[in-house]
């Protein structure tokens, strides 16, 4: 189950994960974000990691096709967990796809979590001008 995490900039999407993700979750973010590029050059995610319990094939295949499709539109992403298998894929990935698209990702324990917050905000990008 992932639950939109309301924050005061525009240009950050942020999100809980509890459980497992289905497609509904999934499509709930992609609104989300096709939503914010309307008014967004670059996006950024904040995501809190409290229980993975996996996710559906159906929200995988639809998640991976929706975010390769959107890579460019991404900047930075915060990830709080303390598993350490989130901190591994993130180190990963980071060493990945840095070079490929530009994101930087970063990875914070829950008692990191107010660091995580001001890591995001930092140097926030301008609005699109219509």
């Amino acid at each position: 189950m992932m639950e939109i995490i309301p924050l005061a900039n525009q240009n950050i999407i942020g999100f809980s994960i509890d459980g497992k993700i289905e497609i509904g979750d999934v499509e709930k973010v992609k609104n989300l974000v096709d939503e914010r590029l309307k008014s967004q050059t670059k996006l950024r995610v904040y995501v809190e990691i409290k229980r993975f319990q996996g996710i559906s094939v159906e929200a995988l295949w639809k998640d991976l096709k929706f975010a390769l499709g959107h890579l460019k539109n991404f900047e930075k992403k915060a990830v709080v967990s303390d598993a350490a298998w989130v901190n591994n894929l993130t180190t990963a990935s980071n060493k990945i796809f840095s070079n490929m698209t530009h994101i930087e990702v970063k990875c914070f324990s829950w008692s990191e979590k107010d660091r995580a917050l001001e890591w995001i905000i930092m140097d926030t990008p301008q609005t699109k001008v219509a």
